[in-house]
């Protein structure tokens, strides 16, 4: 173990407290970051909950600032300790003190909301995911165990992005105090292709010359964590769209399939908006005394009713969103226009993922059957933004295909 293992310093000496100034480093740096990003979420919440959450958080980051040091530092031979902080990290850590967190259930804010302790928790442990991540990439000696974390941590980081960027903004930004939009496009949206770049910090089994040394001796152990042997430096945009493709295919999905039937965040936390019907789509809009939502008079929208610009943008969005899914529309028409529109979206979808990633080039005629179904869902989806994403990505990747077929 590392703190029985005999350390010399530069000069030969013997040192002793290698493990000590670890602890201390991982104790200041981390909880100092934590304090930052909580005070500034939580700053206007009250003293329980920004003490709960800022204990979670710290904790957090005391150990995951260790495992980032010792991912870096530590011979290959010996990663396995880091290994073991980040296995208890992922795997022990984070649920245990998610419910810790949660035990705080502030009334101020939504626990995915911008002032959350769910936002400013994965905020926290989404950063520093990221942090061993690049700390693991930056390593001078890989083998398929040390790629495996890093990966791992890569997809915790991301994916912690995006749960906060869709809590903030959800998926049309309805019932959302402030700005939703930017440069007309929708902030949840426009968050997914910022966070994709995350995506990038994968990598393969393929690329470095600094792996063979460990190259043998790893591939006969058994894998640890997500390794991507098909990953090369030829297909390295690969991972970051599928990533976002994904994420709108799986926002349209909720959005007509799970929003408003009561078993989204709402029915798990017991806080936040329930809806149940079309009216309560309507409600941060025009506000409601309807107790199914439980929003009050000083929590919905129409405190910015004054603002017409804002107020007529979010009453459309409400709109357009009431009648996309099938638990909040008042016909069937939207739900099956928006179902129509998110399958029709899946073949070129299909052909453009499986082909940046190892597929052979889908034939000319495929992709021109294709491209009119993705003009179609964005004529026949406009209540879903991630759809007409979705669709906006599946025409603009098809026209490269057949560009580059020619």
């Amino acid at each position: 173990p590392l703190e029985l293992r005999e350390i010399r310093d530069v000069s030969g000496r013997r040192d002793t407290r290698q493990l000590l100034r670890l602890m201390i480093f991982g104790m200041m740096f981390g909880c100092g970051l934590s304090w930052f990003i909580t005070m500034q979420s939580m700053s206007k919440d009250i003293f329980v909950p920004i003490f709960v959450t800022t204990f979670a958080c710290m904790a957090m980051s005391t150990l995951g600032t260790v495992a980032a040091v010792m991912g870096f530092f530590l011979e290959a031979k010996d990663f396995i300790e880091a290994e073991q902080i980040a296995n208890v990290w992922a795997c022990v850590g984070f649920p245990v003190f998610f419910v810790i967190s949660s035990v705080s259930l502030s009334a101020h804010a939504h626990p995915f909301g911008i002032g959350g302790w769910a936002s400013t928790y994965l905020s926290v442990c989404g950063l520093l995911s990221g942090a061993f991540c690049i700390m693991v990439r930056l390593r001078e000696e890989k083998t398929s165990t040390t790629r495996g974390y890093g990966n791992m941590s890569c997809v915790i980081s991301w994916l912690c992005a995006i749960i906060v960027v869709y809590g903030r903004y959800g998926v049309a930004g309805v019932g959302v105090v402030g700005t939703t939009r930017v440069a007309g496009i929708p902030a949840s949206v426009l968050g997914t292709f910022l966070c994709a770049p995350i995506l990038l910090l994968l990598e393969g089994e393929g690329a470095g010359s600094s792996r063979k040394k460990y190259q043998v001796s790893s591939t006969k152990s058994k894998q640890k964590g997500l390794v991507l042997s098909t990953l090369t430096r030829s297909n390295w945009f690969a991972p970051l769209l599928a990533g976002t493709v994904a994420v709108f295919l799986a926002s349209s999905f909720y959005a007509i399939f799970i929003r408003g039937c009561g078993i989204d965040g709402s029915f798990l936390f017991g806080t936040g908006d329930v809806i149940k019907s079309q009216e309560d789509v309507f409600s941060h809009v025009y506000g409601s005394s309807r107790r199914t939502t439980g929003v009050g008079a000083l929590d919905d929208v129409a405190t910015m009713a004054r603002k017409s610009v804002v107020h007529t943008r979010t009453m459309v969005a409400a709109a357009k969103l009431s009648g996309s899914g099938i638990w909040t529309s008042s016909n069937f028409l939207g739900p099956v226009m928006h179902i129509l529109g998110l399958v029709s979206t899946l073949p070129s979808l299909q052909c453009l993922v499986k082909h940046s990633w190892s597929g052979p080039a889908p034939s000319s005629s495929r992709v021109m059957l294709s491209l009119p179904l993705n003009i179609l869902a964005m004529f026949i989806g406009q209540g879903i933004p991630s759809l007409i994403a979705a669709s906006t990505i599946g025409l603009v990747g098809g026209i490269m295909q057949l560009a580059a077929s020619q």
